[in-house]
């Protein structure tokens, strides 16, 4: 990884995530250098899936809208561009000063990078492999690509948001589940909209206290 930030970061990042499956190594945007992971590696999770770590985490009063679990969301359709998406995302990430830091991580796809370095941003909610769990699965239904991260925040491009306003609300439950600390650190988020943000939104941004 740099040891500070690059000039020109977000066309680094897509050139080197043009060159992903040349190399085997995958990029981040790092808000800095720092000790949120662990260079040894973690292991990619593989034993974890999604739709289990969900269940495991739902109660009774998890979601208002549901009285119990309703599965996971189901995908828009097909995702187009994923990869232009993700460098749009990338690119407004490091213009607003938000992760300038390169690092290259070996894995084939971003959704393992938390497992592989054993990412800490979220370790008081979820395990790095039960986020690369959830992540794997975005990314197949969702187009999801995983940009940057820092301590604590996770930046994602999503190239094929949900479509259907039920499903939306779906994908609400499982970002609370993920990460319900996005719904406390706003407070001007409304529980009841937020399915209408994640029907538009090309970008997730996830934050763990």
């Amino acid at each position: 990884m740099s040891d500070g930030p690059v000039t020109d970061a977000a066309d680094w990042w897509k050139r080197l995530h043009a060159r992903r499956r040349e190399t085997g190594l995958y990029p981040l945007l790092l808000e800095y250098p720092d000790d949120s992971f662990d260079l040894v590696g973690g292991g990619y999770g593989v034993d974890t899936d999604a739709d289990a770590y969900f269940r495991s985490e739902w109660t009774d009063d998890s979601w208002p809208p549901f009285k119990e679990w309703p599965g996971l969301a189901t995908p828009a359709g097909v995702v187009a561009d994923a990869d232009g998406c993700a460098a749009a995302v990338a690119a407004a990430v490091a213009r607003e000063g938000r992760a300038r830091c390169l690092a290259l991580v070996e894995v084939a796809r971003g959704a393992d990078a938390p497992a592989a370095i054993s990412w800490r941003g979220a370790m008081n909610h979820m395990t790095a492999q039960e986020l690369s769990a959830v992540l794997r699965s975005w990314e197949h239904r969702f187009g999801v690509r995983v940009v940057g991260l820092g301590h604590g925040s996770l930046y994602l491009s999503v190239a094929a948001p949900p479509a259907d306003a039920h499903q939306a609300r779906v994908l609400v439950a499982e970002h609370y589940l993920a990460c319900p600390d996005v719904f406390h650190e706003d407070p001007d988020l409304d529980w009841s909209t937020y399915h209408e943000e994640l029907m538009r939104l090309r970008e997730w941004r996830l934050w763990w206290d």
